[in-house]
């Protein structure tokens, strides 16, 4: 009997690793700055896994800019903190909404916005997890 239960808890633990659950995540968390040093205070950053379109980690920006990244799967959040170890393009999303007289919304641009394209950004990482602070040009 003593032979069947650690069996099925090997296997468990064997279709646990497979399925994909088990792949460890690296802490990723880092500073958004201008080129003066000024923090970007409002936006997102993602980090898109090179050869992967499902795989993504991203965080939101805070007012002192810093982030942290999440990772999940496009279109579904896995709730894990962190970032699956690799080479990622990094894209930085901020914009600003002001409102216009027409009652019409208008978001101003922050930041270059070659840093909002995957295929333009000159951003990249390669995780092991540590501290990847970022500096961006201002939109001209």
């Amino acid at each position: 009997m003593r032979i069947n239960i650690v069996s099925v808890l090997l296997l468990c633990l064997g279709l646990f690793f497979v399925s994909g659950c088990g792949v460890p995540v690296d802490q990723v968390s880092g500073t958004i700055t201008f080129e003066d040093g000024t923090p970007l205070t409002k936006g997102e950053v993602i980090f898109f896994l090179n050869g992967s379109e499902e795989y993504i980690a991203k965080g939101k920006i805070g007012s002192d800019g810093s982030y942290s990244l999440a990772e999940q799967k496009i279109g579904k959040e896995s709730g894990r903190k962190g970032c699956q170890k690799g080479d990622y393009k990094v894209v930085i999303a901020s914009t600003s909404t002001t409102e216009i007289v027409n009652n019409k919304t208008v978001q101003t641009h922050i930041i270059d916005q070659n840093y909002a394209r995957k295929d333009l950004t000159p951003l990249s990482a390669t995780i092991p997890g540590g501290n990847y602070n970022f500096k961006v040009k201002p939109y001209k």
